[in-house]
């Protein structure tokens, strides 16, 4: 029930938002200045976006994990659905997302950078803290295979399958 507290009171918050901002400026430019934040929004993720999914590229032909730049992606995600949603209190947090300061903290305070390992093109790459690439084997070995059993009468190692059979016992 606490984790929804928040959900519930958001929307009655804006409602209250709404009225002190209408009975500050006014209804037609209330409603006017909610459609400028939105537009305005919609164009700093625009921008951002592209800027976080080129610096993503970027990392991943160095042949570093792009985690900075994914959460980052996410954050601008999620300020863009506060945008959608009509209301001062959202967008007042959708701008907070779009600074690249608070994205910074949130990301180290989320603890996002942690130690792990990500197959890039074939390569198995491990990174430390700091995200710096340590490829462990860059031999890459291509095969495919299929499992052939033996068939039912030859069961143990003294027995040999059918003549006509492709399956043998290990060491024969």
């Amino acid at each position: 029930m606490r984790a929804l507290l928040p959900f519930l009171l958001l929307p009655l918050a804006e409602i209250a938002g709404f009225a002190w901002v209408g009975d500050r400026i006014g209804a037609l430019n209330t409603v006017a200045l909610v459609l400028l934040a939105g537009l305005a929004g919609v164009l700093i993720l625009r921008h951002q976006g592209l800027d976080t999914l080129r610096r993503a590229q970027q990392r991943m032909d160095s042949g570093q994990p792009p985690v900075r730049e994914a959460f980052d992606g996410l954050c601008l995600a999620l300020a863009g659905v506060l945008l959608i949603i009509p209301g001062f209190i959202t967008d007042l947090m959708a701008l907070a997302l779009f600074l690249p300061p608070v994205r910074g903290w949130l990301f180290r305070r989320g603890g996002v950078m942690m130690s792990g390992s990500l197959n890039m093109g074939g390569r198995t790459t491990v990174w430390r803290d700091q995200g710096q690439p340590r490829y462990t084997d860059p031999t890459v070995i291509d095969a495919d295979f299929h499992e052939v059993r033996p068939p039912d009468g030859a069961a143990g190692p003294d027995k040999l399958p059918p003549p006509d059979s492709r399956w043998r016992p290990p060491g024969r």
